[in-house]
């Protein structure tokens, strides 16, 4: 079964980017980021995808978000 995986955390690495940088940034609540790189939102909201996007410059949208096999995370 495939489930839909956010990237943020790892980009947030790569830039060296703290949570609540980015929050000021793109006028998202921080809260919000958290959920989002831990993966525990049921929602995509796609104005704070572009948001992010934009802010990292990111042209593939597999940059930041993955499809991941749930059986295979379970092994």
């Amino acid at each position: 079964m495939l489930k839909l995986r956010l990237k943020l955390d790892e980009l947030l690495k790569e830039h060296n980017i703290t949570q609540s940088k980015l929050s000021k940034d793109i006028e998202v609540r921080q809260a919000t980021l958290s959920e989002m790189c831990r993966n525990v939102r049921s929602e995509i909201n796609i104005p704070i995808i572009e948001k992010i996007a934009n802010h990292f410059e990111i042209k593939e949208i597999t940059q930041i978000i993955e499809f991941v096999d749930v059986e295979e995370e379970k092994s």
